[in-house]
């Protein structure tokens, strides 16, 4: 299993707190351990650190943010650094690059793509231990982690799987994902929730060998250096707008009903916001 934290988006929604020279991934605004202020970022390393899974686990960021990642996480914390921001499905597929071409990982291996933005407990991270061996037995090249859906929010994803309600009463882990929904309005965020529909966490499973052939399908090279040079040619999407509402892939999910909170509105930052 290689872990891939992906920290290189603008982080503007919480503007004017944030913008793009202090993006807000990297606000020291949480309470740390010991009562100190700590970042998105730094938050998210230290649970990967006391989850023992830091070894396996890079971070993916855009080069003018490699700096703030280096001051805050220290000099030696193994980055993969993007020539250019294109989103984090574009992200993804260059780390699969190197993890292929440079580091010889096999192309059986797992990818977990886990976004920074993410506030959980440290129980979510024996959810990740357990992706690699659940993706292996769904036979799917993806693998998707819901959350069930408290509100209709509309500044989330909703996951539509053939158990919809995954109830306690079902004896399969997993299930397939029939449909995605990125964002939806309010009416229609409503119905999805009525229909047993799941928050989409951002956290994705992938097969190694599933993403070198998304490169090849479109003539992009799966060499990292060669790649890199390319890197503008690949589009400028999200993993939900790649992977996730692409009807093509296969995709399954499971269920995580501990802590998560998606801090990605002013809302869910400042109810954790450290206070002075």
């Amino acid at each position: 299993m290689k872990i891939v934290m992906l920290s290189g988006g603008p982080g503007r929604r919480v503007w004017p707190l944030s913008d793009t020279s202090m993006p807000k991934q990297y606000l020291p605004v949480l309470d740390g351990p010991g009562g100190e202020p700590e970042s998105m970022v730094q938050r998210m390393w230290r649970q990967l650190l006391a989850a023992d899974l830091s070894e396996s686990a890079s971070v993916a960021t855009s080069s003018e943010q490699a700096g703030l990642i280096k001051r805050q996480l220290g000099m030696h914390v193994p980055l993969l650094a993007e020539p250019a921001q294109r989103g984090s499905y574009s992200a993804a597929l260059l780390a699969a690059s190197y993890y292929y071409s440079v580091a010889g990982v096999s192309p059986h291996e797992t990818i977990i793509m886990l976004p920074v933005d993410m506030y959980v407990s440290g129980d979510f991270f024996h959810c990740i231990r357990s992706l690699p061996k659940l993706l292996r037995e769904s036979e799917a090249p993806v693998m998707m982690v819901g959350m069930a859906a408290e509100y209709p929010g509309t500044r989330y994803g909703y996951i539509l799987a053939d158990q919809a309600e995954l109830g306690e009463e079902s004896g399969s882990y997993d299930w397939k994902v029939n449909d995605c929904r990125e964002k939806p309005g309010e009416q229609e965020a409503e119905e999805l929730v009525k229909a047993g529909a799941l928050w989409n966490s951002g956290v994705y499973a992938i097969r190694l060998d599933f993403l070198l052939g998304r490169l090849s399908n479109a003539a992009l090279p799966v060499d990292y250096e060669e790649l890199y040079k390319q890197y503008y040619q690949l589009p400028k999407l999200s993993l939900e707008d790649g992977l996730a509402c692409d009807a093509s892939v296969e995709k399954t999910v499971i269920r995580y009903d501990g802590l998560w909170v998606n801090l990605n509105t002013w809302r869910t930052l400042s109810e954790r916001i450290a206070m002075p």
